[in-house]
């Protein structure tokens, strides 16, 4: 009622809205170059961006892994138990960064042999087959944010207070049980979904069905991540939300904050039918059932203090309160819950110019994400050849090692690189900080090297 009543207060001001009392519908104007509105250039483009960029050192991604190790001592997490001597350990080390570079860049052991000499293809899949577990990749994750985050150019982009989340979509072979159909690939694909922190890292990854919807599982990486952080704010996308997710993530302490593409067809709801609004009443077409909520009230509460103790995911409780033929009460409290939540973000967003602009930018913080792990996830073209539901989990957390560690080697090297350009006199605000990005990935060679031996090659 308190958000209503501010927002009809200062209806008249808002000239980016338009409302149509006859049909009942609003539009939200598009903003214009120059209104503030627009969003800023990308990272790498800014004259600060620009000037980082060219000073950047180049490096192969094996030589990022063994630097960042060398700062994070990650890959301890990946060696497993066992002893043995220096010799021994150094070599089980090279086999672990092999392997992790084998399945995160999606090459293969075979592969991944022959572009690293003194290492056989039995070592690397040994190596990925016994120390590449769910779990000690996990550790080696959240080891590699927890360091980043306390970094203080990594706070700058920011503190790891929220997160988004969206979905990438990996073509998969026509023989694995575990893909099915996607309408955007328009082939059989996986969802590796995907939360990124507002500072870059990748928070939580797992694969998920294409056919179902991504809302289902956007707050199981707020759940199940692990890290010093605790995110409490998560944007997605119009498929990443729906009323019954944020009604759940309001009872788990989370806000919702979604881009929704058909905002102008949603309804909002009022609670007391007989309030006044002489503003929005023509867009306030539905009411809250709120004798649907108290009856269910305490199945609710035992529903989130399940999702909150992990006795199962919130993807796995919401999936199945939502597979009923016919609704049960639990999922119809929730809904109406859900639907006080998101007429109070919708009225927030037609409010506030500069919160629908913070909205975009923490999207598209995820967004160019995914571009770095497409160009880190480039051997055999993209395509997630695991056919156990096992393999994909990962093969997806070593590309989420890979994407942190390249994360982690930026933000080191841009700090150098700042030092620097302050010692030579440059004026470097946080602000003009705050525009740069860690995903800057064209100073790196994911590749192996080709020899050519000039010994072998015609003279004439």
């Amino acid at each position: 009622k308190a958000v209503t009543e501010a927002v009809e207060a200062r209806l008249a001001g808002n000239t980016a809205l338009t409302i149509n009392a006859r049909r009942g519908r609003f539009k939200l104007a598009r903003p214009r170059l120059g209104d503030g509105e627009d969003d800023p250039p990308r990272a790498g483009d800014t004259p600060l961006g620009k000037l980082i960029r060219r000073r950047l050192p180049k490096a192969d991604l094996a030589d990022v892994l063994i630097d960042v190790d060398n700062e994070t001592d990650f890959v301890r997490h990946l060696l497993g138990k066992g002893g043995g001597g220096r010799t021994a350990v150094g070599i089980k080390r090279r086999n672990v960064l092999a392997a992790l570079l084998a399945c995160g860049c999606n090459l293969g052991p075979e592969r991944m042999a022959a572009a690293t000499p003194g290492t056989t293809a039995h070592e690397i899949a040994e190596a990925a087959d016994w120390l590449l577990t769910e779990d000690a990749l996990k550790a080696a994750v959240i080891e590699l944010v927890n360091y980043a985050s306390r970094l203080p150019l990594s706070q700058i982009w920011g503190l790891g207070s929220t997160a988004s989340s969206d979905g990438m979509r990996f073509h998969v072979p026509a023989n694995i049980l575990s893909a099915d159909y996607s309408p955007l690939l328009a082939d059989r694909g996986v969802t590796l979904m995907r939360h990124t922190l507002d500072n870059y890292l990748q928070l939580h990854g797992k694969p998920v069905p294409c056919r179902l919807r991504e809302a289902l599982f956007s707050l199981d990486g707020l759940i199940e991540h692990d890290t010093e952080l605790d995110p409490r704010v998560l944007y997605t996308d119009t498929h990443g939300s729906t009323e019954v997710v944020m009604a759940a993530g309001h009872l788990l302490g989370f806000s919702l904050e979604p881009r929704i593409a058909d905002l102008g067809d949603q309804t909002l709801y009022k609670i007391d039918r007989e309030a006044a609004y002489p503003g929005l009443d023509p867009i306030l077409t539905g009411t809250v059932k709120t004798h649907l909520i108290g009856p269910a009230w305490d199945g609710v509460v035992r529903l989130v203090a399940s999702m909150r103790a992990r006795t199962a995911s919130p993807s796995l409780i919401l999936h199945r309160l939502g597979s009923y033929a016919r609704q049960n009460s639990l999922h119809q409290a929730l809904a109406e819950i859900g639907r006080v939540r998101k007429t109070v973000f919708v009225l927030r967003f037609l409010d506030d110019a500069r919160y629908r602009r913070h909205i975009g930018r923490e999207l598209n913080k995820g967004e160019r994400s995914h571009v770095l792990s497409r160009f880190l996830f480039f051997g055999k073209e993209g395509a997630v050849r695991g056919r156990t539901f096992q393999d994909q989990v990962n093969t997806f957390s070593c590309l989420a090692v890979l994407h942190n560690a390249v994360v982690v080697w930026n933000t080191l090297r841009i700090s150098e690189v700042v030092a620097q350009l302050r010692a030579e006199g440059h004026v470097i605000t946080d602000e003009d900080l705050a525009r740069t990005s860690p995903l800057l990935h064209a100073h790196i060679n994911p590749f192996g090297q080709y020899r050519f031996d000039l010994e072998r090659m015609r003279r004439a």
